[in-house]
């Protein structure tokens, strides 16, 4: 038996701070489990688990219910996040939970903030140190002045290509797997018209001055890096840039750093301020909901009072939820058809199929025997 919701549900968009070593969606089931057991979220919870036995109770007899899986995979909410960091990255990455899930789309476009660290000499196949280092070429000709000047051409709107080891798909398959599989892409991928609003230096290392590495090093690398900040437009690849900057400065280049700083008003929290909601660190999960609870609820009541619910609430999928039950009984209930020594389907969806499958049979056999 589902219990009952007690409780103001609490749902909406906020922001944690990602750390390095994880993927986006390893940070979204960190979330699930720590906030399944939370007092702030029950609500939400019980009204997740309601919502979810009312849909299976409508199933055909025999139909197996997805929803059974959600919470024995670590899915106990509606959740998702306003745009992927890779694993190397970190920091902002917005998520929303419950009706929250809705508004991500809102966060895709928006413009972003970086702070990235860029490695001379050698470049990798995926464009970033978590790669494999596929070429080296001398870079002892690369100084702070000439990456200043380079970095000029990377300012306003330009078309840049994405890397080959991306999400973007092609023939409905992601670029990267096609790679990992050691296949030859289809096509090329298309550039793409790109925006870089800020592009700055701030700060630079000669040879041996800094301890980033090379993919299977143990030692610093003997190059020279620097540390840029971007603010860029939805759709801009920063490992592009770092392997395009190279190729710029006559060398090679490799992304060894990226920190996302900040996405639409959310930020870091020594960069916080009052036009700006800081994220939650994986410290204040860590401390427990007393350190995360007010943070999170903070945001959360901030969206759901610039985002409030319809006025009526009581529909599931456009019919009332007691009426949807009632179709639902009647039609467990109803004397079921047969259709060629099977069960008729109970949708007329499954019975257009069936008599497709027929058709095909028919069609089949008459070849055969002619």
């Amino acid at each position: 038996m589902v219990a009952e919701v007690s409780g103001e549900v609490v749902e909406g968009v906020f922001a944690i701070s990602k750390p390095s070593g994880i993927s986006s969606g390893q940070a979204l089931l960190h979330l699930q489990a720590t906030f399944s057991t939370s007092t702030l979220f029950a609500p939400l919870l019980a009204s997740t688990r309601q919502k979810r036995a009312a849909q299976a109770s409508l199933l055909p007899p025999g139909q197996k219910n997805k929803a059974d899986d959600e919470e024995a995979n670590g899915r106990f909410f509606r959740m998702g996040h306003g745009g992927t960091l890779d694993p190397l990255a970190s920091g902002i990455l917005i998520v929303g939970i419950g009706r929250g899930t809705k508004a991500l789309q809102n966060f895709l476009g928006c413009t972003k903030t970086y702070e990235t660290v860029v490695l001379f000499g050698k470049s990798t196949d995926t464009y970033d140190v978590d790669g494999q280092v596929v070429a080296e070429q001398d870079c002892s000709h690369v100084r702070e002045a000439l990456v200043q000047e380079k970095l000029a051409g990377f300012r306003g709107t330009f078309r840049q290509v994405p890397p080959v080891y991306s999400a973007l798909k092609i023939d409905g398959v992601k670029a990267c797997e096609y790679v990992r599989a050691g296949k030859e892409l289809p096509r090329e991928l298309e550039d793409r018209e790109v925006c870089v609003d800020e592009c700055e230096v701030l700060e630079w290392w000669d040879e041996g001055k800094h301890g980033f590495k090379w993919p299977g090093d143990g030692v610093a690398a003997t190059a020279p890096a620097v540390r840029i900040r971007l603010t860029v437009s939805s759709g801009f690849y920063v490992r592009s840039l770092a392997y395009d900057l190279g190729t710029a400065c006559g060398s090679l280049a490799t992304m060894a750093e990226l920190v996302r700083t900040r996405q639409a008003d959310f930020t870091m929290g020594d960069r916080a301020g009052e036009q700006t909601l800081e994220a939650v660190t994986y410290a204040d999960l860590d401390a427990g909901e007393s350190v995360w609870g007010p943070k999170v609820e903070q945001q959360l009541r901030t969206w759901m009072q610039q985002n409030p619910p319809p006025a009526e609430q009581t529909h599931v999928n456009g019919r009332d939820p007691d009426t949807k039950k009632r179709l639902g009984e009647e039609e467990k209930a109803r004397i079921r058809q047969r259709f060629r020594g099977d069960w008729a389907g109970v949708s007329r969806k499954e019975r257009r199929r069936q008599q497709k499958a027929a058709k095909e049979s028919t069609n089949g056999q008459k070849d055969t025997t002619s």
